[in-house]
């Protein structure tokens, strides 16, 4: 036989599986430091790169002083700030673009007011 113990007498202590955890506690080690968005933050909206890089400058102190809600917290908004600068890119992008193809059709429409449009020559009514 073994030597293992009887479901019901493991104390809590010895249970070691995440998936019983406690939410607010960690499983291991500090949150991940989402570096990548911070980049990206800079890199299509640097507004946000600020705070973005603010952040995830102060995941791993946090978690050291013992505040790894804090440091999950700081790890989440690294990655929400970046996701943010991608939206709003796309979407100063996709807005440049309608504007852009209402110029050229207003442009292409009445023309540059050199050419005349109307079959109209030069010198002749």
């Amino acid at each position: 036989m073994t030597d293992s113990p009887a479901p019901d007498e493991i104390s809590p202590e010895e249970d070691t599986n995440p998936a019983v955890q406690p939410r607010g506690e960690p499983t291991s080690g500090p949150p991940p430091v989402h570096a990548g968005w911070a980049v990206t933050s800079l890199l299509f909206f640097w507004p946000l790169s600020f705070s973005a890089f603010t952040h995830a400058f102060n995941v791993y102190p946090l978690w050291v002083a013992g505040d790894p809600t804090a440091a999950r917290y700081a790890s989440d908004r690294v990655r929400r700030l970046g996701q943010l600068s991608l939206w709003l890119f796309g979407a100063l992008l996709l807005l440049f673009v309608i504007l852009y193809a209402i110029f050229a059709v207003v442009l292409i429409t009445h023309g540059d007011g050199e050419t005349p449009r109307h079959g109209f020559e030069h010198g002749r009514e």
